[in-house]
């Protein structure tokens, strides 16, 4: 069974990584070289994103659900809820269980969204949706990054301590005030630059709205 799972993991990777770059060829066809510029742009956009983004789906999957939770409990619950119990055991599996389930969900938006060619003289269409396709691509590498901030020290290479350091990727030291109870900060795990933002977010208060909406909290 764990090899049908990693088989479709896989899988997932490669399908995703096929989407974007047809996603990517089809505004650049339609834009041209203009095109690459607007791309350039996009990337810090789609990167704090996406780091965003990982924060979001990392405070639903710490506070509602559990791995008995259908189709999203085993695929991203239990794994958040086991790394809480177990944080250093990210380190120790392979490449498709680290990105397979971020790579299947970037591959269903990316087939239902399907982005159309945009002419170069719509530039705000072109930043938004290349911002769009960077933030999905970071997404689905959010867990890589993740998963160096836990690597020991002494496994780090030098440019992953430095981008580390310089707070370009997720900085071990932030991220470790995530792990002490009762986990209810730092949720951000691509590069912790909405960390700020989301640390703002009166969580407890907008759990306590869903709770009278019938949408109970399960945090550890």
């Amino acid at each position: 069974m764990n090899r049908i799972v990693t088989a479709l993991e896989a899988l997932g990777m490669l399908v995703c990584l096929a989407l974007l770059s047809q996603a990517l060829h089809t505004l650049g066809a339609g834009a041209g070289w203009v095109g690459l510029g607007w791309c350039a742009l996009a990337l810090p956009l789609g990167y704090y994103g996406a780091d965003l983004l990982s924060g979001l789906i990392h405070w639903v999957c710490d506070s509602f659900g559990d791995s008995h939770t259908p189709l999203w409990g085993p695929l991203l619950v239990a794994p958040f809820r086991r790394h809480h119990r177990a944080p250093g055991d990210i380190t120790q599996i392979g490449l498709a269980e680290n990105l397979g389930s971020s790579a299947l969900a970037g591959a269903l938006v990316l087939w239902l969204w399907s982005p159309q060619p945009v002419p170069a003289s719509d530039g705000l269409a072109l930043l938004a949706r290349y911002a769009a396709l960077w933030c999905i691509g970071f997404a689905v590498l959010s867990n890589r990054l993740h998963r160096w901030a836990h690597l020991p020290l002494a496994r780090r290479p030098l440019w992953m301590r430095r981008l580390q350091a310089w707070r370009i990727v997720l900085n071990p030291q932030d991220h470790a005030l995530h792990h002490r109870k009762p986990h209810r900060c730092n949720y951000c795990i691509l590069s912790g630059w909405a960390n700020p933002l989301c640390n703002r977010v009166p969580w407890q208060r907008l759990e306590r709205g869903l709770a009278h909406l019938g949408i109970r909290t399960n945090v550890d």
